[in-house]
């Protein structure tokens, strides 16, 4: 996925931040960055409360998408949002890492699915996850 042209549709909000903050670990930018793995240099770990806010929704999206959820998509009320490249970069330095990669055209991240250690972290939560994603309201 090079650009926001290639962004694809799913059929779920995202939760909003239990913050309520306008600032969200899945980006609301329009005009969102497009990266391949190799642009993705940081060397942190981030075992931080924003990465771990990151990942939660991140396998609510996996789990209700039944599949590898997109970089870059549409909300049902047209609303570009993208996955935080700096979360996922912090994920890719785990070891093993946290989070599998899916390139396209050019080497750019499609999509994106959950280590198998982190499905297994996350098991007891996994219904929770999912229901928070199919009942996400418009913001």
């Amino acid at each position: 996925m090079k650009s926001a042209t290639d962004a694809v549709d799913i059929p779920f909000f995202i939760p909003p931040m239990n913050d309520g903050k306008s600032h969200h670990v899945i980006s609301k930018g329009q005009t969102p960055k497009f990266y391949r793995p190799k642009d993705l240099r940081d060397t942190g770990e981030g075992n931080t409360i924003w990465v771990n806010t990151f990942e939660k929704i991140f396998v609510g999206l996996y789990l209700a998408l039944d599949a590898p959820v997109p970089y870059c998509f549409h909300t049902p009320d047209g609303q570009l949002r993208s996955l935080d490249a700096g979360c996922i970069k912090m994920m890719l330095n785990r070891n093993p890492p946290d989070i599998h990669l899916n390139v396209g055209e050019g080497g750019y991240i499609s999509t994106a699915y959950p280590s198998d250690r982190l499905m297994t972290l996350f098991a007891p939560m996994h219904e929770r996850l999912k229901n928070e994603i199919l009942s996400a309201k418009e913001e």
